[in-house]
């Protein structure tokens, strides 16, 4: 695996006990153009769900004991490829007769993941607004989000689940939203599934998620405002229309934290003050007041001019508020960095090793179905794009291939007669592919990399 980051730096941070800082909930800035809050102190939630279950501190510290371990192991790896990773989704959305509106579509739910899968993997059309100071600094995760095609009871499904609930809105300060009696829905098992819940939130709060546990918790997830939901239907915010809410709240559940680093608006170099743990995101603490940005107590909110600065990076390029992980507005937000991308790695391999296992992503298996699956192959993989598919079954004729980008656009379609296809993707640019393969009753979708 291809380490794009300097991780001596980033041990800094997670070979320390992580901190626990207590302050009321979020409040806007002072002469704030805006009425919502993007989350919520992600230290004070912690110190939250410690007190409603006395085992999650010590399942918590085994998961940071967990991502250090990864970290150590892999400290001076460099290697020539990079590992891709699926990761199944499903939205749990739960809408109350008394506003339809709750109940926003699978089409936008599918806009959501478009959204995301651009996000984390630098696809996004504003990376052109990433100042020329932080582009050295930028990432692709290499993950590819989907909707779930089996369910827990290996069933075939949307992804979305539906649920009429009785409750008027939910609140960050419990998992109501995730408990069938106070009127939410049951998680789907964490280490298959990816689990969003879409509700209503009361206190205007966006988004609020879990940092995870090992073993996982039973609440692992992330819960939106269903009015912060894609890029496209209902969307009555214009500052946070983009679907940058929920791509903000996945990187807490990779471990991200906020830039600031949730200590009240200190510097990392004052005493209580605390690091985001990603040493190629500027030092912040924005304790400005009045001017429409600074929120007093560290985050960002709105668009700021560039270059911005704060009373910890005093000086040009100033602080990183075009960062996901910040409070500004979705059209002021385009990147990730690479010791974000670090940290989400070491999640990624530690607490959640089993969900990048998961074949969710795919639908129900028949044995016909399987049987198909088992009789492809594609080699070499990866390659500098030229592949060879190869076919076992007896009557190999006539099957269909399609080729996909990580956005899902269609790049090629053909039809091959033999059991032996060249496929050639040389004309792609480098990165992840995928492959459908159909012989008219059975389809199987395949992962190919061109490395160059």
């Amino acid at each position: 695996m291809k380490l794009k980051a300097t991780i001596p730096a980033l041990a800094l941070f997670l070979l320390s006990a992580y901190n626990s800082f207590s302050q009321e909930v979020n409040t806007l800035p002072v002469g704030a153009k805006q009425d919502y809050v993007r989350c919520i102190d992600m230290n004070n939630y912690e110190e939250m769900l410690e007190k409603q279950d006395p085992t999650r501190k010590a399942r918590r510290q085994a998961a940071i004991d967990e991502m250090k371990r990864y970290i150590q192991l892999h400290r001076t790896e460099r290697v020539d490829s990079v590992t891709h990773y699926t990761i199944p989704v499903v939205f749990h959305v739960l809408w109350n007769s008394s506003t339809p509106a709750e109940k926003i579509s699978l089409a936008q739910i599918k806009r959501q993941v478009q959204v995301m899968n651009k996000d984390y993997n630098r696809l996004n059309s504003d990376t052109a607004y990433t100042p020329a100071a932080f582009r050295p600094a930028a990432a692709s995760f290499n993950i590819t989000f989907c909707l779930a095609q089996t369910d827990p009871n290996g069933n075939a499904t949307t992804g979305v689940v539906y649920k009429q609930t009785s409750v008027g809105g939910f609140s960050y300060t419990n998992n109501g939203v995730k408990c069938p009696s106070q009127g939410g829905d049951t998680i789907w098992d964490p280490n298959q599934y990816l689990n969003i819940w879409i509700c209503n939130i009361g206190g205007g709060v966006l988004g609020f998620s879990e940092f995870p546990t090992t073993p996982l918790d039973n609440t692992y997830g992330s819960v939106i405002f269903y009015q912060a939901v894609g890029d496209s239907g209902y969307l009555p915010l214009p500052k946070f229309n983009l679907g940058r809410t929920i791509t903000h709240e996945v990187g807490h559940l990779m471990d991200l934290h906020h830039t600031w680093g949730d200590d009240n608006g200190l510097c990392p170099s004052q005493p209580g003050g605390a690091d985001d743990g990603a040493a190629d995101t500027p030092p912040e603490g924005n304790n400005k007041t009045g001017d429409g940005y600074g929120s007093g107590w560290g985050p960002t909110f709105g668009c700021p001019p560039f270059p911005y600065m704060d009373n910890c990076s005093t000086t040009s390029p100033g602080i990183m508020f075009e960062n996901f992980m910040e409070y500004t507005n979705d059209s002021c937000m385009n990147i990730f960095t690479n010791d974000q991308y670090i940290i989400a790695l070491a999640a990624l391999n530690g607490p959640l090793k089993n969900l990048i296992k998961s074949n969710a992503c795919n639908a129900p298996n028949s044995v016909q179905q399987y049987a198909f699956n088992n009789s492809l192959s594609i080699y070499p993989n990866p390659s500098n794009g030229k592949f060879t598919i190869t076919i076992s079954l007896n009557d190999a004729s006539h099957f269909s291939i399609e080729v996909l980008s990580v956005l899902g656009q269609t790049l090629s379609t053909d039809v091959a007669n033999s059991k032996n296809y060249q496929l050639d993707l040389s004309s792609q640019p480098e990165g992840l592919y995928f492959v459908k393969i159909s012989n008219g009753n059975y389809t199987v979708v395949k992962k190919v990399l061109v490395s160059k």
